[in-house]
């Protein structure tokens, strides 16, 4: 059995068919140049959102530009590109508290599971208006106002 086994003494001839491949190399480190940057659906914040969402935050198009080691010979389309959390939050509803819960809601970012979330964080809830929580956005208010905080999103 030994015997049928061939070894190849010439290891080389392996790394230069691995640099032979039909892999296209195209104009810059990405493969896409600024412009074609620009146009890409690929260079958008997120697939759900175009622009950066606070002003500390630099735009997907500035980071690739910037730093394109980081992109060297990866195809951009296979990259994670995860929805941006701010339109999702933004989407939940407003959670109401009755009367008999009081004027302060407890948030601990996953409805009471201890393995994931953030630290509770307790939100007063006296103002007419959904009072986000601090760290992941979900917003709460009052029962009582609930009628005056739906007319003013029905606005918007």
């Amino acid at each position: 059995m030994l015997s049928s086994i061939r070894i190849s003494l010439r290891p080389t001839r392996l790394v230069a068919l691995r640099f032979q491949s039909s892999v296209a190399v195209k104009k810059t480190s990405t493969g896409l140049s600024k412009d074609e940057l620009k146009n890409s659906e690929v260079s958008k914040q997120a697939p759900n959102r175009a622009e950066p969402w606070s002003a500390s935050q630099e735009s997907r198009l500035d980071v690739i530009t910037k730093h394109p080691h980081r992109f060297v010979q990866r195809d951009l389309e296979l990259q994670p590109r995860p929805y941006a959390a701010i339109d999702l939050i933004a989407q939940e509803p407003v959670r109401y508290l009755s009367h008999d819960e009081g004027n302060i809601a407890v948030c601990d970012g996953n409805r009471g599971s201890t393995l994931q979330g953030h630290p509770k964080v307790f939100i007063n809830l006296d103002q007419a208006k959904p009072n986000p929580c601090g760290y992941c956005g979900l917003r709460y208010a009052k029962e009582e106002f609930r009628e005056v905080i739906e007319a003013q999103e029905a606005h918007k």
